[in-house]
Parts: C-alpha cells; sequence; structure tokens
C-alpha cells in the first residue's frame, strides 16, 4: 500500500496546493485523467468547506493523507475545526453560517465524484473525512443513451 500526506496550515489561498497534491497522487497510483478530475473536484470541496466554514474563515490546520487500498484510491482529510459530520447533514437545511438552501451542496457534488464518504470524529477533537474513488472508469450515464 503506498502513502502520501501533504500539511497546510492557512486557509483557501491552500487551494492550489491541495488540487496539485491529488493530482500528483492519483498520477502517482496509475490513476486516469478522469479519476483525478473527480477527487480533484470532491476534495477541493470538501477542503474549502472546511476551512471557510470549519474554521470560520480563520487560518487552520488541514492534513491530508492519500492511499490506495485494493483498487480503490481513498482521500482522508484530517482537521481541527469544530466536530462537524457533513454525511448526516440534510440538504436545505441552514449551514453553520446560517445560509438557508446551500447546506449540503458541496457534499452532494463530492458524493457524485466519488464512491463513498465516511466520516469519523478525531481523537482530541475535529474530523477524519475519507473519500473512496475506485481506479476503474465509471460510466455517465448521459453516455449510455
Amino acid at each position: 500500500m503506498h502513502a502520501r500526506r501533504l500539511t497546510v496550515d492557512g486557509g483557501t489561498e491552500q487551494g492550489a496546493e491541495i488540487r496539485a497534491f491529488v493530482r500528483e497522487v492519483v498520477a502517482s497510483f496509475g490513476g486516469s485523467k478522469r479519476v483525478s478530475d473527480d477527487l480533484v473536484q470532491a476534495v477541493d470541496e470538501v477542503t474549502c468547506n472546511v476551512l471557510l466554514h470549519g474554521y470560520d474563515g480563520k487560518p487552520g490546520e488541514l492534513a491530508l493523507e492519500a492511499a490506495i487500498r485494493d483498487g480503490r484510491i481513498e482521500i482522508t482529510v484530517l482537521d481541527r475545526a469544530p466536530t462537524f459530520d457533513p454525511t448526516a447533514a440534510v440538504e436545505g437545511a441552514p449551514s453553520r453560517r446560517g445560509s438557508p438552501g446551500t447546506s449540503g451542496a458541496g457534499l452532494h457534488l463530492a458524493r457524485t465524484m466519488t464512491d463513498a464518504v465516511r466520516h469519523h470524529v478525531r481523537p482530541g477533537g475535529g474530523n477524519e473525512l475519507t473519500l473512496v474513488r475506485s481506479m476503474d472508469e465509471r460510466t455517465d450515464p448521459a453516455e449510455e443513451g
């Protein structure tokens, strides 16, 4: 099993570094451009949410761990923001900032780009969110026509 890790400390300006990390690890694991694009989008949504909402717009630490297991790439996002399980959030419910109608949109997008999304509370506080994407190509329903 290969494993890679990236730690960033800051705000949303870290997005380019995070996206580059995801592209690099997917390529090193032998993933296709489509797998890379899906994971870049999903990880970007999740990490932006943590940095904007979890840390309330203030700088915070994020760690990304990437591994390949049984033909699946797993990217885990670790933070020390207040505990929040996005997999339990109800679409259309008020977000942490209280804006109705937008809560869950990023997670919905992340779910459509991956095969599984799992959340765990970290010992000592914070969140561990794992995104899982098969290395196999998926068929776009629009292409089945």
